[in-house]
């Protein structure tokens, strides 16, 4: 076993405080010699934080949530890869290592990793799958191995990466100082157009928003986020501008005010600058609702963050920005300010979690092809990797990297996709469910056990308490995506029944669970996906309601019950739980519906109001009465009837909270908005009848 000092790595932290950069470190080798290793590495640092699990390190820590990382700078930061490789952890650990210090992670030789199942392989498995290999590390193990690494190996010793000294450059803030001079510069002059800032971690973002709150103590900021700690650099900064005391827990500091979105969307703002944070973690409705409270907004996001990649937040919204701001303006920092350009641990930390991963912009499509990917074939093809990951990352808004690892090692994902020569078009992943043994129905009844997976079968199964559902072999679409160029073409259509057409003998139901709009709706009921379920809860973040659709590849029997039953419950549902539902939602949630008889005397009662016109009071519930029956009456009615149909009468809003929305203030302008919808239905029924 070769014998070495930990005063030989003096040469690679000089390097690096030169450069003012910082690396990763691998320590390779049995488990109990790694953490004696760490014990000398703490001879060269006197700050360090070390996650691990190993009882011998009395320092050690394992936290729960990132926030408890997130914000702190060492020099020395270890992460126990036997304790479990978890991406978002290890990830947002390499976020606190400071210029001239080092990731250190503790490993198994690198010749291992092919064969190695690391503590946390079981996280990214259902009930009732085993892991026998890992694509994931086995990835890893390649680019470790063909990347020039600083490794002190038990078997092999050590070997630094030294790259030479570069010129010393102090941190440059000339970037930043003329962002920050340029928002302010737009908010004085009263522009009323969003401000866009954007950027890679560590470039300053958030200090920017705080140090514009000290240069402009004339005017109130809110700052917006989804976690206080995305935000405590903002206020720090500002702190530190105006000689001001922070102790880290303050949400109202001078002229700037922490809510969170969910806080603020009832709230009226006046004259105040709406300042939101990590808006890449926000999904676009709730941005856009925001940007609607206030005339002056600056929305800032990590691009390339320590969780995950901004990249379709910023594709989504700059094209609503786009479309309604033409002339707004955006802002993006590119200079590192914590440590020095090309940092070999960003560059390194991007590769092994594809935070730079990039999706393929078709501009022809000439012969494209439906297939099957290998979760083994996909970990050893990085471009295809790179793009395939791309692609889920538009597909949700709060895609993380541990997404990564979740895609290459969950033994019950199967994967499709759709190409055009080398480029992929769309992807759909899916994960196989069901087959619950008997012996837990009664415990997932009773809300004891909850088996991990399996989403599908247990929402299903407490939906009406049918265990057929929990024996039922279901594939749930976790995700399906097409790139951006080539929307509106029927391709995630043609994709989705390629799936349908490779798996059908094997399941008895196709289904899938998210987040409610009326166009996502709109698609799965044209793939003839029925809707079974509607969450009573609303995503914190998104605002929107967990939708649950099912198709059956045999029978029809059990989804006519399902489908039914929330038929029944949605119409009682909407007049209280579901009052704030968008109208658009529930117009599309009705309009498939089954229509009913309308009864002569009711279609007379009809007739009677269009003739003499109709009183809200008095008539609302005849009017109530048919939309319920014949919901389809929705599709062929203006607009403002719609709405009135579905928010006054379906969802029991009131007069006052509609007026404004309508643009309807006097009783004579709702009047006869009230008798337009009386004589819109009662013109089709006239025609049926």
């Amino acid at each position: 076993m070769p014998v070495y000092k930990v005063s030989e790595l003096a040469p690679l932290f000089s390097e690096l405080e030169n450069n003012q950069h910082r690396q990763l470190f691998l320590i390779c080798g049995e488990h109990d010699w790694a953490i004696n290793q760490v014990d000398e590495l703490f001879q060269l640092a006197d700050d360090a934080l070390v996650l691990s699990k190993h009882k011998t390190l009395s320092n050690a820590c394992w936290p729960e949530h990132l926030h408890q990382i997130l914000g702190q700078e060492f020099k020395l930061a270890v992460y126990d890869g036997y304790a479990g490789i978890l991406p978002n952890k290890l990830a947002a650990l390499s976020g606190t290592v400071k210029a001239g210090g080092l990731l250190v992670l503790l490993l198994p030789e690198l010749e291992e990793l092919t064969g190695w199942l690391d503590p946390s392989v079981s996280t990214w498995c259902s009930f009732g799958y085993t892991a026998t290999v890992s694509p994931f590390l086995k990835r890893w193990q390649h680019i470790l191995s063909c990347t020039d690494i600083s490794c002190w190996s038990q078997r092999d010793g050590l070997k630094l990466a030294l790259n030479g000294l570069n010129q010393h450059l102090p941190a440059t803030y000339a970037q930043q100082q003329e962002a920050v001079s340029s928002i302010c510069h737009s908010l004085d002059n009263q522009t009323h157009m969003p401000i866009l800032l954007s950027a890679d971690r560590g470039r300053g973002k958030s200090a920017s928003l705080g140090l514009l709150a000290a240069n402009m103590g004339h005017k109130q900021f809110i700052i917006c986020a989804l976690q206080y700690s995305a935000v405590k650099n903002s206020f720090k900064h500002l702190a530190q501008a105006l000689g001001l005391d922070y102790l880290g827990h303050e949400k109202q500091l001078a002229n700037l005010k922490f809510v969170p979105p969910d806080q603020l969307l009832p709230q009226t703002l006046d004259g105040q600058v709406l300042l939101i944070d990590e808006a890449a973690s926000i999904p676009v409705p709730i941005l856009i609702a925001l940007s609607s409270k206030t005339d002056q907004c600056v929305f800032s996001s990590t691009i390339i963050g320590y969780e995950g990649n901004g990249r379709g937040y910023t594709l989504r919204f700059q094209s609503y920005l786009k479309k309604h701001y033409p002339h707004h303006k955006s802002l993006n920092l590119r200079q590192p300010i914590r440590y020095q350009d090309h940092d070999p641990l960003e560059l390194l930390t991007n590769q092994l979690f594809a935070l730079d991963c990039q999706y393929p912009k078709v501009e022809h499509i000439e012969q494209h092809e439906c297939y099957q990917l290998d979760r083994m074939s996909l970990a050893h093809d990085e471009p295809m990797l790179q793009q395939a990951f791309a692609l889920l990352v538009l597909a949700h808004y709060q895609t993380t990297v541990n997404d990564l690892r979740q895609l290459l090692d969950s033994p019950s994902n199967v994967i499709f996709a759709m190409r055009n020569k080398n480029q992929l078009l769309g992807l759909c992943l899916v994960n196989l469910e069901g087959q619950l043994p008997d012996e837990l129905h009664h415990d997932i009844a009773a809300g004891m056990r909850r088996p991990q997976g399996h989403l599908l079968a247990q929402q299903l199964f407490t939906a009406q308490g049918n265990s057929h559902f929990l024996k039922a072999k279901i594939a749930r679409i976790v995700r399906i995506v097409i790139t951006p160029e080539s929307h509106k073409k029927g391709l995630g259509s043609e994709l989705l029944s390629y799936v349908e057409q490779q798996l059908g003998k094997q399941v008895d139901y196709f289904g899938s669970s998210f987040g409610a709009t009326s166009g996502l709706l709109n698609f799965w009921q044209q793939n003839n996906y029925e809707l079974v379920k509607l969450g009573f809860k609303q995503d914190k973040a998104s605002g929107e309601y967990a939708a649950m659709v099912l198709k059956s590849s045999h029978n029809n029997s059990h989804i006519e019950e399902l489908g039914a039953y929330f038929r029944t419950n949605f119409s009682y549902q909407l007049l209280n739980h579901y009052q704030r539902l968008p109208w658009q939602l529930v117009k599309q949630i009705l309009i498939v519906m089954p229509s009913q008889p309308i009864k002569k005397p009711l279609l007379a009662q009809l007739k009677l109001l269009a003739n003499r016109g109709s009183m809200l009071e008095q008539d609302s519930a005849t009017i109530w009465q048919i939309l319920l029956l014949s919901p389809k009456l929705l599709v062929n009615i203006s607009d403002i009837s719609q709405q009135l149909g579905i928010r006054l009468l379906l969802q029991n809003n009131t007069k006052a909270w509609l007026e404004n929305d309508l643009n309807l203030t006097s009783k004579k302008q709702f009047a006869q908005a009230l008798n337009t919808l009386v004589h819109e239905l009662y013109g089709q029924l006239k025609t049926l009848h």
